[in-house]
């Protein structure tokens, strides 16, 4: 017998969010022989220390598992940091159990040697967990101490050299049976399916290569399918890819959307997902149409070719042109995500974006005020030599920079919010950087709205359902 685990899933952000992660490792750990517990924080009332206290007293693990989906909501207007609540529950599981306990998820792999002392943790899992875990809990279950160089991906306080884990995701059973996935998507409007890990992109602010490392691995496209009909069984129907940029690479996107066509599910679902303004063109708009895709959210950036080579993008403001008219032909519904405030960034750069948005007419219009810094970007380097254009957040005692950071050009850090009001005016296509609002507030966490919505029977996306309330 492997052990015995309980996986806790911390993430409460609001609308609720189904933990894909814990999902998939629940099926590795299952699959070895382990006795696997799920208490979900999300879910659970208040006053949820005590069923968590008998959960823990009545099964008695050799280890907790704790996912740290994110650090802070990203969001420069409020810089949020979500993790005192996790660190009061590390806190709490040791005063209360006797268990080791091990820290995993997207948000952790970002900082795992500044978060695992931060939190106050035994372990933790710097990249894919399914193979680190199960070996972990055999290691733990047997009284034995693990090493950090005996399990890639294990993360140690004393550990001499960190290996991340990267695997074939296609070794494990990727199911989803430990969440309420039911639950989930009734309450979240949508549930995450991943079809690869990694991204080979190099723009300059991205944390995805650090949560996930550079090395695309890629899911079978008939694995994909097999968890969108595992999902379906649930009453599932809407589903977001969780791919940094589904589109990269092509061939891979293409095989599962049409493995998803020939099971005939693109009749009963509704796909939505992001992607890279390229490679795009109306043959995969058409596919991705007949795979059920409803909208795609593109990572535009910028409309300035000289800004999307500072943030290493590799489109141009063309791209984007080809991008709307393609979609448009197709029949399925956009959004633009764009990044303002990155480096050399001015008022002049800023209105040429907003006049080619407002040129190209797409569906929405995200916008993001102010650039989160990441340690081992290009854009902390950046920040420590231009020291001005850290707007938000201090670069000193903040290891791995944990907690918020953002960067803003120093030409738009006196009025430049106000400019950018002005610019967009009342174009209700824009999702703009801003305090709570219904209408064009472009900050889902903890979005009443929106939540009200999804409770009415709204699904998909999330800029989606707020298109269509306002439409």
């Amino acid at each position: 017998m492997p052990g015995k685990i309980i996986l806790i899933n911390t993430n409460r952000m609001r609308p609720r969010v189904a933990p894909i992660g814990l999902d998939y490792v629940a099926g590795a750990l299952r699959s070895a022989g382990a006795e696997v517990r799920f208490f979900d924080l999300a879910l659970a009332p208040r006053g949820w220390t005590f069923p968590l206290k008998k959960l823990l007293d009545e099964f008695k693990p050799d280890l907790v598992g704790v996912t740290v989906r994110n650090i802070d909501d990203c969001y420069f207007l409020s810089g949020s940091f979500l993790l005192r609540p996790v660190k009061r529950l590390v806190s709490w599981l040791k005063q209360n159990s006797g268990a080791k306990i091990v820290l995993g998820g997207v948000g952790y792999s970002i900082a795992p040697l500044a978060l695992l002392d931060y939190l106050g943790a035994d372990y933790g899992v710097w990249g894919d967990g399914e193979d680190v875990i199960v070996k972990l809990l055999k290691s733990v279950a047997k009284g034995r101490q693990p090493m950090a160089e005996d399990i890639p991906g294990l993360v140690t306080k004393d550990a001499v050299a960190l290996q991340r884990s990267e695997l074939d995701p296609d070794r494990f059973r990727l199911n989803r049976k430990l969440a309420d996935n039911s639950l989930y998507f009734r309450m979240g409007g949508q549930v995450g399916i991943e079809t690869k890990r990694g991204c080979t992109g190099k723009c300059i602010y991205c944390a995805d290569p650090l949560a996930k490392g550079r090395k695309v691995r890629s899911r079978s496209a008939e694995s994909v399918a097999d968890e969108m009909e595992e999902l379906l069984s649930y009453g599932a129907w809407a589903f977001h890819l969780c791919d940094s940029e589904f589109n990269r690479g092509r061939n891979h996107a293409e095989q599962v959307l049409s493995e998803i066509v020939k099971r005939g599910l693109g009749e009963k679902i509704s796909l939505y997902g992001y992607f890279s303004p390229k490679p795009f063109d109306l043959d995969l708009a058409k596919l991705f149409v007949s795979a059920g895709g409803k909208g795609i959210c593109f990572g535009a950036d910028s409309g300035s070719d000289e800004l999307l080579s500072i943030l290493k993008r590799d489109h141009s403001a063309r791209d984007l042109e080809t991008v709307v008219i393609a979609c448009k032909k197709a029949g399925v519904r956009i959004m633009y995500d764009l990044l303002i405030g990155g480096p050399n960034e001015n008022k002049k750069t800023m209105a040429h974006t907003i006049r080619l948005m407002k040129k190209l007419k797409p569906d929405r219009v995200g916008v993001s005020y102010g650039l989160r810094v990441y340690a081992g970007t290009a854009l902390a380097q950046m920040v420590k030599a231009e020291q001005s254009a850290c707007a938000a957040g201090s670069m000193h005692d903040n290891p791995e920079l944990i907690f918020p950071v953002f960067y803003l050009s120093p030409a738009l850090q006196k009025d430049g919010l106000d400019y950018l009001h002005g610019l967009v005016g009342n174009d209700k296509r824009f999702f703009l950087p801003a305090q709570v609002s219904k209408k064009q507030n472009y900050n889902y966490s903890g979005n009443l709205f929106l939540e009200q919505l999804i409770k009415k029977g709204a699904r998909g996306a999330y800029w989606k359902i707020l298109l269509d309330a306002h439409s």
